[in-house]
C-alpha cells in the first residue's frame, strides 16, 4: 500500500488544500478488542489513526462531508496509512456501501469474538457510561435489543463482504488476539502493507478492561494526557509510562470492576442465547470457511 499511486474514487477529487482521503476502517464489532486494535495501529510508524479515536462517520455522521472527515487526519498528510475505528460501523446497514463510494480501494479490518460473551461486556460498557445502573444482565437483555443485535455476525459481515472483495477485508477473532497479540499484529500490518517485523511496545496491555473510576475526575486527566501522547506519536513511550510502578499502582487503584457489581450471567440465559446465535455462527463458519470459531465447545 505504502507507495503505491492513490487513486480517486468518483465524485471524489483531490485538491491541494485536502488530505489524504482515510483508506483503512476498522469496524467492530463493539466490545470486540477494537481498543486493542486502535493502539497497535496507532503504535506503528506508517499508521496514522483518526483524532479522535471514533469518528462515526459512514454511521451517524455521514452528512458532514467527506472534508469533515479527512480533517481528522490533517496531522498525517504524508503517512501511508491513514485508519479511522468506529465500531458503528459493522452493524449499521447503510455503512458498507457509503464507505465503498467514499473510497472503493479502501481496506476493511473486522474483529469478532463469542457473541453471548460481548453481550455481557455489552452490559458492562452501558452500566460503566451510566445509561443503567449495575442491574443483572438479564434486566439489560430485556432493556436493550441492541445485545444481542449486534452479535448477528453473518448478517452484518454479509453486507460488508458484498460491498467490498474478500482480498480487502480481514477477519480477526478476540480469542487469538489474546492467544497471540504478536502474531495478530503480524497479520494486521502485512494486511494494510506496512513493515510487518515492527515490534509494538503495546500489544500486551490489558485495554478496554469493564470497569470504572473511583475518581472519574483523575481517569479523564490521565486519559487527556494519554491522548495528547498518542497525537505525538508517542504510543510506546505512554505505554512505558503506565508500567512504571506508582504510575500503575495509582491506574489499579482507581479501578472499581464492574463484574464485581453485578451477578453473573445465568446458565439458563447462557443457554437461550446459544440458541438464538446458534443459526447466525453456522452461517459464519460456512462464510469464513471454517469448520470451528474459536469459542466453540471442544468435539463440536
Amino acid at each position: 500500500m505504502a507507495g503505491s499511486k492513490t487513486q480517486e474514487a468518483p465524485g471524489h477529487s483531490p485538491s491541494a488544500d485536502r488530505a489524504p482521503r482515510v483508506n483503512v476502517i476498522g469496524i467492530g464489532a463493539q466490545k470486540c478488542a477494537s481498543s486493542w486494535l486502535h493502539a497497535v495501529a496507532a503504535s506503528h510508524p506508517d499508521i496514522a489513526v483518526a483524532d479522535p479515536k471514533e469518528v462515526d462517520f459512514f454511521s451517524y455522521h455521514f452528512d458532514h462531508g467527506y472534508r469533515w472527515y479527512e480533517g481528522h487526519f490533517d496531522h498525517a498528510r504524508q503517512t501511508p496509512v491513514r485508519f479511522e475505528s468506529s465500531p458503528s460501523y459493522f452493524h449499521d446497514p447503510r455503512s458498507p456501501a457509503r464507505a465503498r463510494a467514499y473510497n472503493p480501494d479502501i481496506r476493511v479490518v473486522v474483529l469478532l469474538r463469542d457473541p453471548i460473551r460481548r453481550a455481557f461486556s455489552n452490559h458492562a460498557h452501558e452500566i460503566i457510561k451510566g445509561h443503567i445502573p449495575p442491574i443483572p444482565f438479564e434486566d439489560g437483555l430485556r432493556n436493550n435489543p441492541a445485545y444481542v443485535e449486534q452479535g448477528l455476525y453473518a448478517t452484518h459481515l454479509s453486507r460488508w463482504r458484498d460491498a467490498f472483495p474478500e482480498e480487502q477485508v480481514l477477519v480477526l477473532f478476540a480469542e487469538e488476539v489474546s492467544a497471540g497479540p504478536e502474531d495478530a499484529a503480524r497479520r494486521l500490518f502485512t494486511f494494510l502493507g506496512v513493515d510487518a517485523g515492527f515490534e509494538s511496545a503495546i500489544l500486551r496491555e490489558r485495554r478496554n478492561d469493564s470497569d470504572r473510576a473511583r475518581i472519574p475526575a483523575l481517569r479523564t486527566g490521565l486519559r487527556a494526557g494519554g491522548d495528547w501522547l498518542r497525537r505525538q506519536g508517542m504510543e510506546p513511550l505512554l505505554s512505558r509510562i503506565k508500567q512504571v510502578g506508582p504510575v500503575a499502582q495509582l491506574l489499579q487503584a482507581n479501578r472499581i470492576e464492574i463484574r464485581e457489581e453485578i451477578p453473573p450471567m445465568r446458565p439458563e440465559t447462557r443457554e437461550r442465547l446459544s440458541r438464538t446465535f446458534a443459526a447466525e455462527m453456522e452461517a459464519l463458519r460456512a462464510m469464513l470457511g471454517r469448520d470451528v470459531l474459536p469459542w466453540d465447545a471442544p468435539g463440536r
